[in-house]
């Protein structure tokens, strides 16, 4: 019983209070395109996700048998600073191999991933944290799924807030910032939600 609830709470967590673009910052270094166009905000997310479970996946073996076991700890972000790109790497020579068609619609989106930042941020809370297997997993999975849906609702707001009844002064850039601000202040209420 407590492991699920411990687990749940992992998941209320990675998915609202500590949000991967919203709350820590870490998922914005994705392309452009992804914070206008939900079709390809829905890609970067999905891209993402995946990248941050295979993250967490093997940088929880790492971290656990290798770094921690041999007094190494203290290189953990270097380690996973290389763990990610060559995942992201693997996982494009893969798709070029097999699902050559899959590839080609989603290979912008994952060479954009290779240096976003919460898929290291993802490894380093795991192995910081001291999660389990399982929980590492299920942290990776809904943060991806919580940056995935901050991404693609960021991206339909962009479409239908008609941007043309704003003053000039906040046209763009100022009104994005607005409404990133404004997304993140709902999901303060959800801070301390964190139970692991």
């Amino acid at each position: 019983m407590d492991t699920t609830l411990e687990l749940m709470g992992v998941a209320l967590a990675a998915l609202l209070s500590e949000n991967m673009v919203l709350v820590t910052c870490m998922g914005i270094g994705t392309h452009q395109r992804s914070f206008q166009e939900p079709r390809e905000a829905i890609r970067t997310g999905t891209c993402l996700t995946v990248v941050m479970v295979l993250g967490a996946l093997f940088a929880w073996p790492l971290d656990l048998l290798v770094l921690s076991r041999s007094g190494l700890s203290q290189f953990r972000v270097l380690a996973f600073s290389l763990l990610i790109p060559g995942l992201v790497a693997l996982l494009r020579r893969f798709l070029q191999l097999c699902i050559p068609e899959l590839s080609r619609r989603m290979d912008s989106n994952l060479s954009s991933i290779s240096t976003n930042c919460a898929a290291l941020g993802t490894a380093l809370l795991v192995s910081q944290r001291s999660y389990g297997l399982g929980s590492a997993l299920i942290f990776a999975l809904c943060g991806g799924v919580g940056a995935t849906l901050a991404l693609a609702s960021f991206a339909s707001l962009q479409n239908e807030v008609d941007l043309d009844r704003c003053p000039r002064s906040f046209q763009g850039v100022p009104i994005q910032l607005i409404t990133a601000g404004l997304m993140a202040m709902a999901l303060v209420g959800y801070h301390g939600l964190y139970l692991g």
